[in-house]
């Protein structure tokens, strides 16, 4: 079941990233910050992100995915699944 979350900015989020293509495995939310953005958000540990801004992450690199939540300056608008 995928859900989006919009975090207002700017960072810091407050979350961590694991995964990606480089590494043949999804991007995933490996850590939340608490009392951070992330953890004002329904974002668990352990989601999947499916998208960032709109952009479909399945051929995104772990560095390429970073620079893209690193790049949102306004707000941050992330798709994510259970």
């Amino acid at each position: 079941m995928a859900y989006s979350v919009t975090l207002n900015g700017p960072g810091p989020w407050g979350f961590r990233l694991q995964g990606g293509k480089d590494f043949n495995m999804p991007l995933t939310i490996s850590r939340i910050t608490p009392g951070s953005k992330a953890a004002q958000s329904q974002m668990n540990q352990g989601d999947l992100v499916v998208a960032i801004d709109g952009v479909n992450t399945d051929s995104m690199t772990h560095l390429e995915a970073q620079n893209k939540i690193k790049s949102a300056n306004h707000n941050l608008s992330l798709t994510l699944q259970k």
